[in-house]
């Protein structure tokens, strides 16, 4: 990279970090409740069906993920920018994918967050087995347009962690260590591995869980930053 690229590279990193911190602080804000061994999937919380969690939140929720999602369109230029003009195919593919992920993110965020609301708005005003039953229906309902959407999103991060494993990028392969896929994997999977070692599971690790996607997006984002920065000091030192 030349050094203006260099440098607009690193600014898309910054704002596609604070745009995944936006994203991630929706999630928190979902997930930090007290936890019941009762409790399963995305709404299926005590706290929600009791009508405890503000109804505010997922409100709020929606509206971090709208600012967050605006920012993410810098992840993408980012992620993209690592891809050498001489796979043009890829390059474009992935782009195309990176930018449906935007709205697909959007919807995923506002989809989970619905949910959280409608559980605990309905918990304490028609009972608690009824608004399961309403909720479960309202999911279920929707996963066959969700589900679909998880492929592209899968394209634009895979497409660049084989990159980036078969050495077809700048970056030595220890950045690895900070992709995306390793993060969500490690930080997705927090819950198992205290269920693995027979540790009761806190909040913080199913919030953890719960962000792990944003919170390793914004991961890779910082550490690409930090790296192009020290390579751009280097080569002009």
């Amino acid at each position: 990279m030349k050094k203006e690229e260099s440098k607009e590279f690193i600014h898309w990193c910054i704002l596609g970090a604070i745009g995944c911190g936006f994203m991630a602080a929706g999630d928190w804000l979902l997930g930090c409740i007290p936890l019941q061994q009762t409790d399963t999937g995305l709404f299926n919380r005590a706290y929600y069906l009791s009508g405890s969690y503000g109804l505010c939140k997922p409100v709020l929720t929606v509206g971090l993920g709208a600012i967050g999602g605006f920012l993410y369109y810098f992840v993408v230029k980012a992620l993209n920018a690592d891809i050498d003009e001489k796979y043009r195919k890829t390059k474009t593919a992935q782009f195309l994918c990176g930018i449906f992920t935007i709205a697909i993110a959007l919807t995923i965020h506002t989809w989970v967050a619905t949910m959280a609301w409608f559980a605990t708005y309905l918990g304490p005003r028609i009972g608690v087995e009824a608004a399961i039953a309403a909720v479960t229906a309202y999911q279920d309902d929707m996963l066959p347009a969700i589900l679909p959407m998880y492929v592209p999103m899968l394209l634009v991060f895979g497409i660049h962690f084989v990159m980036l494993l078969a050495g077809k990028m700048r970056y030595p392969r220890w950045m690895l260590a900070f992709h995306p896929v390793t993060w969500n994997l490690l930080l997705a999977a927090v819950p198992d591995i205290a269920q693995a070692m027979q540790v009761p599971v806190a909040t913080w690790m199913s919030v953890m869980s719960q962000s792990s996607t944003n919170s390793a997006i914004m991961v890779w984002c910082i550490a690409a930053a930090v790296y192009e920065r020290k390579r751009s000091a280097h080569l002009a030192g």
